[in-house]
């Protein structure tokens, strides 16, 4: 059993050329923090332990690794880009027949720790000591290793702005398309939108093309995010303001 939690083409755009992709959770994480010197979440860490939470499951449903019969199981050949998201593999794998919420819940205990440990290995974040203070001891925090990296809001101006692939009365199946779009309803569904500053033509296109992407999702991904909004509002975490 899940402890301490009840019962209830593969790869993603890069951001230029010459660095690692990020993926649906590492992008989550960063447009859920500010600062340069030192990051701070932008909402509550609970929130953000949900969100982080979600991307991880959501980067397995892209990839085919995991499907939901409602339940959480395995479906693929486990081929994962990368050692976290083997680990989640590995764990549905050996804990198959948990539901989403119990999936949500049991990930969002480490989840940000170890979002934010992938980044600092792809050298996306760097640790910065810091004084301990009056109580002693060492503490840490995290800045962004490379200041000209595009910045989130920029990422997703350019996907409510730039032409839409996703059009059509189909379903969406590009994991590339899937990826971007995944990581634009997850920061919308977790409030992570309105702590980002849009140009009023880039939010308006942005709002209407999430209403059009949602319903062109692949069913898995909509009751994922429909899981995140139904955890969220079962605890009471509301976004800040």
């Amino acid at each position: 059993m899940l402890k301490g939690v009840a019962r209830s083409g593969r790869n993603v755009p890069e951001l230029d050329g010459s660095r690692l992709p990020l993926r649906v959770a590492d992008r989550f994480f960063l447009a859920a923090h500010s600062g340069e010197n030192r990051i701070s979440p932008r909402i509550d860490t609970d929130l953000l332990a949900l969100g982080c939470a979600g991307g991880l499951l959501a980067e397995l449903i892209v990839e085919e690794e995991i499907a939901l019969t409602p339940d959480v199981r395995p479906s693929g050949n486990g081929r994962c880009p990368d050692f976290l998201s083997w680990t989640v593999l590995r764990e549905v794998r050996r804990e198959a027949g948990h539901d989403l919420r119990t999936w949500l819940e049991h990930l969002a205990q480490t989840s940000v720790e170890k979002v934010r440990s992938r980044l600092v290995l792809v050298d996306v974040l760097r640790e910065v000591p810091i004084s301990g203070g009056l109580r002693g001891g060492a503490a840490a925090a995290w800045r962004l290793a490379d200041a000209r990296r595009e910045t989130p809001t920029a990422e997703l101006e350019q996907l409510f702005t730039g032409t839409d692939a996703a059009t059509g009365n189909g379903v969406i199946t590009v994991p590339e398309r899937l990826t971007e779009i995944t990581f634009a309803l997850l920061a919308r569904e977790t409030g992570v939108l309105r702590h980002l500053r849009f140009s009023k033509n880039a939010l308006r296109q942005g709002e209407f093309r999430m209403d059009s992407w949602e319903s062109l999702l692949p069913g898995t991904l909509r009751s994922l995010l429909h899981e995140i909004g139904a955890a969220r509002g079962a605890s009471a975490i509301t976004p800040r303001h």
